[in-house]
């Protein structure tokens, strides 16, 4: 009845009494409001809805409050209940709950040793009286007082734990925010201050049908502040405009234009109004949009539909996969043409108040090599070499007049991609080589394959990525991965085959193994004597042999549990060797430099893989076994593996020198076999 009448009092101006021009129309609202919750559909509900949804809600605390407290004489629960809602007030409004809090304390613990009382005197059954009440109530007041006024006025230690709040902040607010705070995984578009922690987010962002796994690009950025990321330029979203089936209006890297097109359908779940695209894409075939404009000051794509910006839901692609030459990529040691041109400058600017040990590090790193392409591979090893960690928790901030990538390098070490990424540009535009940030998604997860054997990837927040561009005058924009645990997959051409060698490569079985191992000779038992020594007083001891059986007798409990616990060991890392025996073997390789170790490092990556799962079947060619590991692992390391091997044993090349090329990719391959 208080419902009622309170109800009709808020919404109706007809008097209570008319009950026919106010109860149908609250009916039909709270059925309507009813079905649109059933909806989820939270926002068009009725505020004679809210209403009733929030005095029911009263009811049955009142309700509860009475059953726990006047029948179970139990008051923790909602004592609990009570401090975490003052809590939650105080903490996202502006409502300060500090006295509440101290007043919720006092008569919290009052109440509770009341309740107390009152369950024990019906234990007991004893009769209540003033004189009982007096001795108990009087000792719990005055302990509660002293404890709490104790509590109030002792120092405060600092907190142990991180922040809640910004993490709980963190699911109502844009992913990738730039804050600095706890965030989503996903992309975002502030990067302006980059630094603290993410929380994962598997939110599906699309679907997307293709041979081969892909680094999915959408913007770059090329200007670093010393806390994050912004353009040089002005982000208009104006620029070259396209439509669908016409080539898009810019490269980002030069390639073969025999190259083979290649196909990606795309499903979208997240509807941006910005397009991910693959390296080198040649056309959009598809796509429910009027036009698309490339912005040349980030390099994003946006679709419009008229003039209005617009989502797509589906779309597909035609592009080329790049292939970089090796003999290119070394022989560039300057811009060449391009050289006091200030065409490059934004990709070579530092802040002014960059700490010079950055610079002193570039250097140390990049010392050793005379070409851009093996300096900016020694950056990009530099981390995988060193004691860094990937890592997404618990990622600290730089402080005011604090460097971003002078904190990562030599103070946390620890970080996630932005950390990574950031750090290679700067490392690298400190060597005088042109870099610049780029932001997209990871290939994402295989989760089938179409009848036409197209690997369908699910990509969601968690794929979300930055990594670094490097310029290279001779080929344009080549990508590459310095986060620990991530690789991009760029095909390299390492310039072995020979022009106008046209002669058909056979396909090359695998050469029996030969059993290099060793038969152990059998240990000789040693000559033993049971002749009693003679000390030099002339008194007998036990010999040698002696000791060790009286040693053995008096532990032999121990001596079979030490058989026992180093048996099981043994057996478990022998069933185990799949997971360590690869940095055993990278460990081994990376010391070998004979004529032999790329056919000797090639075998072992075979038994490795068998000892992995992947067998090879005995009528299976090599080349046929290197797509089927390819596949497994979605990447090309082993057919390039194969085919390297495979010109070293039938054109009879040195391998020390093919060893050196080749070896990261034996690295990262067998790497994956641990599982």
């Amino acid at each position: 009845m208080f419902i009622m009448i309170v109800l009709q009092r808020l919404y109706f101006d007809s008097s209570f009494l008319e009950i026919s021009a106010w109860v149908p129309a609250l009916a039909v609202s709270l059925w309507e409001s009813l079905i649109l919750t059933v909806q989820q559909d939270w926002n068009a509900v009725s505020n004679e809805y809210r209403s009733f949804l929030f005095f029911v809600l009263v009811w049955l605390t009142a309700y509860l409050l009475h059953y726990w407290i006047a029948v179970r004489k139990q008051l923790f629960l909602f004592y609990v209940f009570t401090v975490f809602y003052v809590a939650l007030l105080d903490t996202f409004s502006p409502y300060d709950g500090q006295y509440s809090i101290i007043r919720i304390i006092l008569i919290g613990f009052i109440l509770m040793g009341l309740l107390t009382l009152q369950r024990l005197l019906d234990q007991e059954r004893l009769s209540q009286s003033s004189h009982q009440i007096q001795k108990w109530i009087i000792p719990l007041v005055l302990m509660v007082a002293f404890s709490s006024v104790a509590a109030y006025a002792a120092p405060k230690a600092e907190p142990i734990w991180p922040d809640p709040v910004p993490f709980i902040q963190s699911f109502s607010q844009g992913a990738g925010s730039g804050s600095g705070g706890v965030n989503r995984l996903g992309y975002g578009v502030d990067d302006s201050a980059l630094g603290g922690s993410f929380i994962g987010d598997d939110t599906k962002v699309f679907d997307v049908v293709t041979e081969d796994s892909q680094y999915w690009r959408i913007e770059m950025k090329d200007v670093y502040t010393g806390k994050g990321w912004d353009n040089s330029a002005t982000v208009t979203g104006e620029g070259p405009a396209f439509g669908l089936e016409e080539d898009v209006p810019f490269r980002l890297s030069r390639i073969s234009e025999e190259s083979e097109e290649i196909t990606a359908t795309l499903d979208i779940n997240l509807e941006y109004n910005h397009l991910v695209y693959p390296y080198h894409p040649v056309r959009i075939e598809s796509g429910e949009a009027d036009e698309f404009i490339y912005d040349l000051a980030n390099e994003k794509i946006t679709s419009f539909s008229g003039e209005e910006e617009t989502g797509l839901d589906f779309y597909e692609w035609t592009y080329k996969e790049p292939q970089y030459s090796l003999t290119a990529l070394r022989e560039t040691t300057g811009l060449g043409d391009l050289e006091n041109t200030g065409e490059m400058d934004q990709y070579l600017q530092l802040p002014d108040e960059l700490p010079e040990r950055v610079v002193d590090l570039a250097e140390e790193i990049t010392a050793d090599q005379d070409n851009w392409y093996d300096k900016a591979n020694a950056v990009e090893s530099y981390f995988s070499q060193n004691a860094f960690t990937y890592d997404q928790t618990d990622i600290p901030v730089p402080g005011e007049g604090q460097d971003y990538v002078d904190q990562f390098l030599f103070e946390t070490q620890r970080g996630y991609c932005d950390n990574f990424s950031t750090s290679m540009v700067v490392l690298l535009r400190a060597a005088d080589i042109p870099a610049r940030w780029v932001k997209g998604y990871t290939g994402g997860e295989v989760v089938g394959q179409t009848d036409d054997g197209l690997n369908e990837y699910e990509v969601t927040n968690n794929n979300a990525h930055s990594w670094v561009e490097v310029y290279f005058p001779s080929l344009g924009w080549v990508p590459f991965e310095p986060t620990i645990g991530f690789t991009n997959n760029v095909s390299v051409d390492y310039d072995l085959t020979t022009e106008g060698d046209d002669r058909d490569e056979e396909e090359t079985p695998l050469p029996e193994e030969e059993d290099n191992e060793e038969t152990p000779a059998p240990i000789q038992d040693e000559e033993v004597t049971d002749e009693t020594a003679i000390d030099e007083n002339g008194s007998s001891v036990p010999s040698f042999w002696q000791r060790v059986q009286n040693t053995f007798m008096e532990n032999v409990g121990a001596f079979i549990l030490s058989s026992a616990i180093l048996l099981f060991v043994g057996v478990l890392l022998y069933r185990m060797r799949f997971r360590w025996l690869p940095r055993v073997l990278i460990l081994y390789y990376s010391v070998k430099k004979d004529d032999e170790t790329f056919s000797k490092a090639y075998m072992s990556l075979l038994k490795q893989l068998q000892r992995f799962g992947l067998k090879r079947n005995e009528d299976q060619t090599l080349r046929a076994y290197a797509k089927e590991v390819d596949r497994f692992f979605n990447t090309k390391e082993m057919s390039r593996l194969t085919a390297q091997y495979e010109r070293i044993l039938y054109r009879k090349e040195g391998q020390e020198e093919k060893w050196q090329d080749m070896r990261e990719l034996w690295e990262n391959l067998i790497k994956r076999t641990t599982g």
